[in-house]
């Protein structure tokens, strides 16, 4: 899309009455946001619900119309969320500084690396207009994550905040999937039966699922037993795993599984509770390979199975393709073809192809720094068991997006559900970091003025 589309595009949304009442519920939450810090939190959840919007586009597949309001929410996916990003900023602008210093962890950073050399790449070689539309959107995100999010989170009641703020996105649209889905499943399961909802494609909406796990299981966790709340949580979680089986994609409940695993990685209780789950979720898949069982009755397509059970590597031709392109330009990757860069089926591998060393290395730096903040994380959540679960739903999130990552070029985007998750995994990530060297200078502190005062002074 160049410059001139988008924004007629833009302009367009803007003039329907579809983009007028959206844009005069935004102003609202925007001065609601202003004294109701939640608020603030909703605005970024419906951010990221509206970066996954996306329409399929195949020559061979015509894209069937959604219902009403689906259709129209569809239609305006990206001037949506540019919209609602502008008044994020708005929102964070009008947050006052506060305790915090580190509010950007080193991967991100790098990852602003890398978009600058995509910049720098299209902007040479490929279309200006594209590169700076790309480029001032995913600068208008960092932007709006480090002043708004990124200073909101000063305090555990907005860290829970942040992780419901990803749960609420995936529950937007579990919810209005859902509605399509009973209403006229076709139109989100016509690419091979496989759910696609309203995201472009299937792996796409396996990758927002998978990516919204470890939030809900926190929020189920934290929930009160028994209470409205853990009965939702629960139930958008099974519906998230009913979708995820029902996109065929395996990258999507590799990702799920990750997630579990790094979850509950020193918790043998719950290892009992997600086993009896899981043997749960294995008897369902059982009757979904098995063509005229239950899983017919559950609306599940038979033919999906050969997704799960075949042992083909469907992706080796593209990762040889890209790999030879690196080893063919190594220092500044393949010749741009056409006005845009175009990515393969593994985020490294994609980079390393497109901009040789020239991006890779950053990229590389991107998935290091992501894991180095895992493995502090980790060490914090074993000295104090207070921020085992606030360090799990990261280290869990961060896990299945990175794993994600290595079989889809998900992280390359600028307002993509995987890169808006992505981004806010590792700014909670940070706030953990730094509420524990806080308190370990205070508590140095503390400690050498009792030793040269004594205590009973």
């Amino acid at each position: 899309m160049n410059k001139t589309s988008f924004i007629n595009q833009l302009f367009g949304f803007i003039a329907t009455p579809f983009g007028i009442i959206a844009i005069a519920i935004g102003i609202l939450l925007l001065i609601k946001a202003q004294q109701d810090r939640p608020t603030g939190w909703l605005l970024f959840s419906i951010c990221c619900f509206a970066s996954s919007l996306d329409t399929f586009r195949s020559k061979w597949y015509p894209t069937p119309p959604l219902v009403f309001p689906l259709q129209q929410l569809r239609s305006f996916g990206r001037p949506l969320a540019l919209v609602v990003l502008f008044l994020l900023i708005v929102a964070a602008l009008q947050t006052r500084n506060n305790w915090r210093q580190w509010l950007l962890p080193p991967s991100i950073k790098w990852l602003m690396a890398v978009q600058l050399a995509i910049f720098a790449k299209t902007l040479l070689y490929g279309s200006q207009e594209f590169a700076w539309l790309a480029a001032l959107t995913f600068g208008g995100v960092i932007f709006a994550l480090r002043m708004g999010p990124g200073r909101w989170l000063q305090d555990d009641e907005n860290f829970h905040l942040a992780v419901r703020s990803i749960a609420i996105a995936g529950a937007i649209f579990i919810v209005l999937n859902v509605y399509q889905f009973v209403l006229n499943r076709s139109a989100v399961t016509f690419v091979g039966s496989r759910f696609l909802g309203t995201t472009g494609n299937p792996q796409t909406a396996g990758l927002l699922l998978a990516s919204i796990v470890p939030c809900l299981m926190f929020s189920i966790q934290r929930a009160r037993a028994w209470s409205a709340a853990k009965y939702w949580w629960v139930s958008i979680l099974l519906v998230t795993l009913y979708f995820l089986l029902l996109t065929g994609s395996r990258t999507g409940f590799l990702m799920t599984a990750v997630s579990l695993l790094l979850f509950y990685r020193n918790n043998g209780g719950a290892w009992i509770r997600v086993g009896l789950g899981l043997a749960v979720l294995a008897a369902l898949i059982g009757t979904f390979l098995q063509p005229d069982t239950l899983a017919s009755s559950a609306g599940i397509d038979s033919t999906l199975s050969d997704r799960f059970t075949s042992t083909s590597n469907s992706r080796e031709s593209v990762w040889n393709g890209m790999l030879e392109g690196f080893l063919n330009n190594i220092i500044f990757g393949s010749p741009l073809e056409g006005g845009r860069l175009g990515y393969g089926e593994n985020t490294w591998l994609a980079v390393a192809s497109n901009l040789g060393l020239i991006g890779l290395i950053p990229m590389l730096m991107v998935g290091w720094e992501s894991l180095k903040l895992m493995w502090q994380l980790n060490q914090l959540s074993s000295r104090d068991a207070y921020y085992f679960f606030p360090s799990s739903v990261v280290i869990a999130g961060l896990g299945s997006i990175l794993t994600g990552a290595c079989l889809e070029a998900s992280l390359v985007g600028n307002i993509t559900f995987s890169v808006l998750a992505f981004l806010a995994y590792l700014i909670m990530g940070a706030y953990l970091l730094e509420v524990d060297r806080v308190r370990t200078y205070y508590a140095m502190n503390e400690a050498q003025s009792v030793d040269r005062g004594g205590i009973y002074q």
